[in-house]
């Protein structure tokens, strides 16, 4: 891979020649999926739909903002732009590659001085809206450098990007030729995190090809294939390949998708889904090898408790780790702990007693033995 520091020159620029990033990677989680054309970046419109979407609370930019109000805007970490083409030739505008974050909340800053909501000095005005940014050749250098420069602080850095848009940046990178090991280092990721990332993003795009269920396919689902492919009873089942790239078994899959999202009956009544978040996938992986416990699952009524409650009642062993642990804890509780104790934990512990002493009573009617 090309040296990129070639590729960046410093260069000064008004803060409102700058424009967010309409595609920036972290909309996915907003639900975002159709990319907005180049040429329509500079529209007030587009510009004031970007702000508000990274001014969403899951973002922290109101955070960001009010470290800037405090400490002023340090350009120890600069930002990086791309030149704008799709404005007229020679436009001024530039498009945030890395610092959407940092120029939502100067742009947000300057609006509640001008709303009179904040009053700032010229000097502290200056600060925010003259800067010195990096500016990207992006004509000359790699198709990746976009990604990899902002995964350079969003993968491995400063404000982590989510699973989703981690595992977006691995597939782009591949897609464009890079080697795995060349993606896993420019994105300061281990070998075994960037191909499960790549596994997974993979697996969401076969859904979102699928004529039934690509509807519903979104980066929030992301995460249940995450946790499919690392369960091996379950990546097994599924079907998974390396070489084809996705799932193979395709009646097991379509029903994984089912349960993702529910299902709709004959008379059009929609049902919850059976795996209502990703974690639900590792209890699936308990059951999946056991018939009764996935025909309790499946049935109109079945869930993963019921599967479980099936599971558990056919493997009796399974309680014995429990007992063990609860046992375990019990013997940890110091004296001032105990003389601490609050009436609900008195009473659950009261209950566990009874509890024991019923079981007992009921193995020794069944055996004959104390």
């Amino acid at each position: 891979m090309a040296i990129l520091p070639t590729f960046l020159k410093p260069i000064p620029v008004k803060l409102d020649d700058l424009l967010l990033d309409p595609n920036n990677p972290r909309f996915a989680e907003l639900g975002q999926q159709v990319a907005v054309q180049e040429n329509r970046f500079a529209d007030p419109k587009i510009q004031k739909s970007a702000f508000e979407n990274m001014r969403s609370p899951r973002f922290d930019i109101a955070e960001l903002r009010d470290t800037i109000k405090t400490l002023g805007f340090l350009q120890m970490d600069r930002l990086v732009v791309r030149q704008w083409r799709g404005g007229p030739s020679g436009s001024n505008k530039f498009v945030v590659v890395e610092g959407n974050r940092r120029v939502t909340a100067l742009k947000w800053l300057v609006e509640l001085h001008d709303s009179g909501k904040e009053n700032f000095s010229p000097e502290q005005l200056k600060n925010f809206t003259e800067l010195e940014v990096l500016l990207l050749d992006d004509v000359n250098a790699p198709p990746s450098s976009k990604l990899v420069l902002p995964g350079l602080r969003h993968v491995s850095g400063i404000k982590q990007w989510g699973a989703y848009q981690k595992a977006k940046a691995v597939f782009t990178l591949r897609d464009g030729g890079a080697a795995p090991q060349e993606v896993a280092q420019s994105l300061g990721l281990s070998m075994i995190e960037a191909n499960r990332l790549w596994r997974s993003y993979l697996a969401l795009e076969q859904m979102r090809r699928d004529e039934e269920y690509g509807e519903h396919a979104d980066a929030k689902l992301y995460s249940y294939f995450e946790e499919a492919l690392k369960r091996p009873v379950v990546k097994t089942w599924l079907g998974w390949e390396d070489e084809q790239r996705k799932f193979t078994n395709e009646p097991n899959l379509r029903e994984f998708f089912g349960w993702m999202v529910g299902e709709t009956t004959d008379d059009g009544e929609d049902l919850s889904p059976k795996l209502p978040e990703a974690k639900s996938v590792r209890e699936l992986a308990r059951v999946l090898p056991d018939a009764a416990a996935m025909a309790a699952f499946r049935a109109a009524d079945g869930n993963l408790s019921k599967a479980l409650a099936r599971f558990e009642a056919e493997h009796p062993e399974d309680w014995v780790p429990s007992i063990a642990s609860a046992a375990a804890v019990l013997a940890s509780l110091s004296p001032d702990k105990l003389r601490a104790m609050k009436d609900e934990e008195i009473a659950a512990l009261k209950s566990l007693e009874a509890r024991i002493k019923r079981v007992l009573k009921d193995r020794q009617k069944l055996t004959g033995n104390k």
